[in-house]
């Protein structure tokens, strides 16, 4: 019998990609929503942050009766004096080093704006002019990671404590706030409005320790130095 010649034809099926299960077709579609959403969130953030220092800059908040920003914000934002600060930081640091990211329609990933603390923080060691080349590279390769979203805060910290840097300032203050606050509490004359006073500091203080590592420091540290020095007084 002779054999039968191989033409190499198939069914109609030839070519055809194997068809997608319903489920995965729907992870793949919630999944492309939840990355439009998550990008709107950064947006949205930075859109809050440039708000409120336009209503900081231009005292706006006055009109409205509060005799500061801080004030504003608690009573007509619910929102507290650590959150206030940290949206006006992140998006002054944004302004100066990201200015893509405000644009009307942002192309490309925005990490994660409210843990964003380690990108600012290897962004400002990078600008430090006496820097180790073999430093430089892998500060390089975890920006990089930061700013695809890929950077994982174990990775970071073990670089951290590598090189022993660090500023301890902030803590430093904190210890001598709360020494501070139980002296004085243990005074018979000592008024309640200083006691309530070094708790807010104290309470700022203690909130703005995760963006310390960043190196961030108050918006208004005039303001902050100056009470520091009246209670010490």
């Amino acid at each position: 019998m002779a054999q039968r010649r191989k033409t190499g034809k198939t069914s109609g099926r030839k070519g055809r990609r194997p068809a997608v299960r319903p489920a995965v077709q729907e992870a793949l579609q919630i999944t492309w929503v939840l990355k439009g959403h998550l990008k709107n969130a950064q947006i949205s953030y930075l859109r809050v942050g440039r708000m409120l220092a336009d209503v900081r800059e231009r005292k706006l908040y006055a009109e409205l009766g509060h005799p500061d920003i801080e004030t504003y914000a608690e009573q007509r934002l619910r929102l507290g004096r650590a959150s206030l600060y940290r949206y006006l930081k992140v998006y002054e640091w944004v302004r100066l080093n990201h200015k893509e990211w405000i644009e009307p329609k942002p192309k490309g990933f925005i990490p994660d704006l409210a843990d964003v603390a380690g990108l600012i923080w290897i962004e400002n060691e990078l600008q430090q002019k006496e820097i180790k080349r073999d430093t430089r590279a892998v500060l390089e390769d975890l920006r990089k990671k930061a700013l695809d979203g890929d950077l994982k805060k174990a990775e970071l910290e073990g670089f951290r404590k590598s090189t022993k840097r660090g500023d301890e300032s902030l803590r430093s203050f904190l210890s001598m706030l709360r020494r501070i606050r139980k002296r004085g509490a243990k005074l018979v004359n000592m008024p309640d409005e200083v006691i309530s006073h070094l708790d807010a500091a104290i309470g700022i203080l203690k909130n703005m320790e995760p963006v310390q590592m960043a190196r961030l420091e108050f918006l208004d540290a005039g303001r902050v130095a100056t009470s520091s020095q009246n209670i010490l007084s």
